[in-house]
């Protein structure tokens, strides 16, 4: 029989119950928020929210020991969450060197050794796979099994009740777009953006096609902010995504990761000083005026570019390289600004 929540579990369930009813409505938030408050009420290491898209398991949310794994894609058959979803039961893996059930080099890739999976349904909808991970074996007890059992209800109902108002406010048809679009630009969120990366990098290794990695930032958001609030900062993001997003082709993939920071995925079989000229082009051209509430606001962007396989042929590099060359942009213009 499992043991019950302490007391101080139960309060910390009912605080995450309240939290999580009062947020903000949208998927892609949410879904952050399950993981992040799921791992700290059982003390795992990371967790993650795994959504069904047709054959696979996408990582549309993570946090701790996960967060880089976001966008991860696995497929539901042969998969421990699979077999949750299946089931329709909360499963426990002690140790996943040692359980058969399990997806084991998935396991090793993620860095997990234990863990626990709560399939969410909603009547007989299914919404997704929660996961909860240790990096050690026997990460948890039968007591985080009963909490998260204990939840799991609540977040099922959240997630459908968020989905049911999006699609009845903005008329989309997926949960899977709500989870992989951005909320205020309407384009492809981080998940979308390391699946996508993912999934190109694979591609090449039977493909003459080239990939490149531009990594974008916003200069003046802080001012925009400081000076005329954020919802000018939010107009200011908006503005600066959709002008990019008018700019590039349909099959480059264009994200925001996150805050005034955003990524471009370039898939084609032009040279890499053609693709670096084309991204310094836009780059400028994104750049200017627009108006907010009769106020005169400034886009000023720094960009970084990477290219596979020179500059590396693992997600992790490419987005580092192009990282660290758009602080070293961002450096440049400063100083020429200020001389």
């Amino acid at each position: 029989m499992a043991t019950s929540p302490s007391e101080s579990t139960l309060e910390k369930i009912l605080k995450i119950q309240t939290e999580l009813t009062s947020a903000n409505p949208e998927v892609p938030l949410l879904l952050d928020l399950i993981t992040t408050r799921s791992k700290e009420l059982v003390g795992g290491d990371g967790a993650v929210f795994e959504l069904v898209e047709g054959e696979d398991l996408v990582y549309r949310a993570a946090s701790g020991t996960a967060e880089n794994q976001i966008g991860l894609r696995l497929k539901v058959t042969g998969s421990f969450s699979g077999l949750s979803l299946q089931t329709k039961e909360i499963l426990y893996c002690i140790d996943s060197e040692e359980d058969n059930r399990v997806n084991r080099e998935a396991c090793r890739i993620v860095g997990l050794r234990s863990m626990i999976v709560v399939p969410l349904y909603f009547d007989s909808e299914v919404l997704g796979v929660l996961k909860v991970l240790s990096v050690k074996p026997s990460g948890f007890a039968d007591s985080d099994i009963s909490a998260l059992d204990m939840l799991s209800g609540t977040m099922a109902a959240i997630l459908h009740n968020a989905y049911r108002w999006a699609e009845r406010e903005k008329r989309l048809q997926s949960m899977s777009y709500l989870a992989s679009h951005d909320t205020l630009t309407g384009i492809y969120n981080r998940s979308a953006f390391y699946d996508y990366l993912r999934r190109g990098i694979a591609k090449l290794e039977s493909n003459t096609i080239s990939l490149s990695v531009a990594m974008f930032d916003l200069d003046g958001l802080k001012q925009v902010n400081d000076t005329f609030g954020h919802a000018a900062g939010d107009f200011y993001i908006a503005q600066f995504a959709k002008r990019l997003s008018n700019l590039i082709q349909d099959h480059d993939v264009f994200a925001r990761l996150g805050g005034d920071e955003f990524g471009l995925i370039l898939m084609n079989p032009e040279p890499k000083e053609s693709v670096t000229s084309f991204l310094t082009s836009i780059a400028k051209l994104v750049e200017g005026e627009v108006l907010y509430e009769s106020k005169p606001l400034l886009i000023k962007t720094s960009y970084g570019i990477s290219h596979y396989p020179e500059d590396g042929r693992d997600l992790e590099t490419l987005v580092a390289k192009a990282d660290e060359r758009m602080y070293e942009n961002k450096r440049e213009r400063k100083k020429n600004q200020s001389n």
